[in-house]
């Protein structure tokens, strides 16, 4: 049960870390459509590079990489939520790849071309905010119920190893000259 409980915090903060990168996002379309009058090509390119990079990392998270091949694996209970939240992905990709053809002509459109590429960039996030809110209110609870705990141990050890790869090492030579300089410098 600590080893559920453990992936669910894990899960629980990777879903802050998203809804906190997908607000910024928000925060970033909502300042370009504030300044219109003054159509900057580089702010629209980063927004469209920093959804890019967002979808990137929502593939990359525990809940695809781990939760729901083991959830697919264990039970077919689970099928109408992941065809769901497949569709919410598939949407959203349709919207990133739509804005990619599209960006580069927005511009000559003017002031109606970018306010197009920011409704399609405006509804990516809302598809990712639904997502992310159906993986947390249907989707945790439910792999609460079907996983057993021999699969949420397997799940946790997966995250410990992940975690333990991206975390800064600090190995023997480091410790012995940081030692080292302390020792110095008294």
């Amino acid at each position: 049960m600590l080893t559920a409980t453990y992936s669910l915090v894990a899960l629980s903060v990777e879903q802050k870390n998203a809804r906190s990168m997908l607000s910024r996002l928000h925060a970033q379309i909502q300042s370009i459509l504030q300044d219109l009058h003054s159509i900057n090509q580089a702010c629209v390119e980063s927004a469209l590079s920093t959804l890019e990079k967002f979808e990137e990392y929502c593939h990359r998270r525990k809940v695809e990489t781990y939760v729901i091949p083991a959830i697919r694996k264990s039970t077919r209970k689970a099928d109408p939520i992941l065809a769901e939240l497949e569709s919410l992905s598939s949407r959203s990709m349709g919207i990133l790849r739509s804005l990619h053809e599209q960006w580069r002509n927005a511009f000559d459109q003017g002031v109606t071309g970018v306010k197009t590429i920011c409704s399609g960039m405006e509804q990516y996030c809302h598809h990712l905010r639904e997502r992310l809110a159906k993986e947390e209110e249907e989707l945790f609870p439910m792999a609460m119920g079907l996983l057993p705990n021999e699969e949420w141990f397997d799940i946790a050890a997966k995250f410990l190893h992940e975690d333990e790869k991206h975390r800064p090492h600090t190995g023997p030579m480091l410790i012995a000259r940081h030692g080292a300089l302390a020792a110095r410098a008294h």
